[in-house]
């Protein structure tokens, strides 16, 4: 548990010292909640009014592709750095940024509820400005995370730095693009 605060309240230490374990616990749970909870939660809830199938086979394809993105993003970020002179091994990449996904695992969670009680937010001004409200702080804090995540994994500074993070952000951008296009609401990003 106290590595999982530290995470949430000192990331650049969390990020230094690098834990495996809570990296792969966030990776798999934002990677269930955005596969086999969504499409649980549609089938619960609105199974009765409209057919919603659960196809075993698709939720497993979205899962991989999840872990594949997940490897893909670290493959990015590990050559992008290397580009630019960072000395810092893939695996420290593989083992640190499953760190960062607290927010997306919030925004996973939100999304899958917010689809699936639509009708709850349909036309509602207040809801829609809450909700606005908390995707541009998760939006924030993801990029926050993100900033503190190259300058203390890659060991870049300077120009160097910012052309690392604005390359990486190029390659965030065709991954969500990507796993949007596949099926995945919420990139695993």
């Amino acid at each position: 548990m106290a590595d999982f605060l530290e995470v949430l309240n000192r990331p650049a230490e969390a990020f230094k010292r690098g834990n495996v374990k809570i990296s792969a616990i966030l990776v798999g749970i934002t990677i269930v909640i955005v596969t086999i909870f969504d499409a649980m939660m549609h089938y619960l809830v609105n199974g009765k009014d409209y057919p919603v199938d659960i196809n075993i086979f698709k939720l497993l394809l979205l899962a991989s592709l999840g872990v594949v993105t997940y490897l893909a993003i670290c493959g990015i970020f590990w050559g992008i750095g290397k580009i630019f002179g960072s000395q810092t091994q893939l695996r420290v990449y593989l083992k640190t940024w499953g760190l960062t996904y607290i927010p997306t695992m919030i925004c996973g969670a939100i999304v899958v509820l917010v689809e699936t009680y639509f009708t709850l937010f349909w036309n509602n001004s207040i809801w829609g400005l809450l909700l606005n409200i908390v995707f541009g702080g998760i939006l924030i804090w993801k990029t926050i995370l993100y900033v503190v995540f190259l300058k203390e994994v890659t060991g870049l500074r300077g120009k160097k730095l910012m052309g690392a993070f604005l390359l990486c952000g190029i390659g965030i951008l065709v991954l969500a693009f990507l796993n949007l296009y596949v099926g995945l609401k919420t990139p695993i990003l």
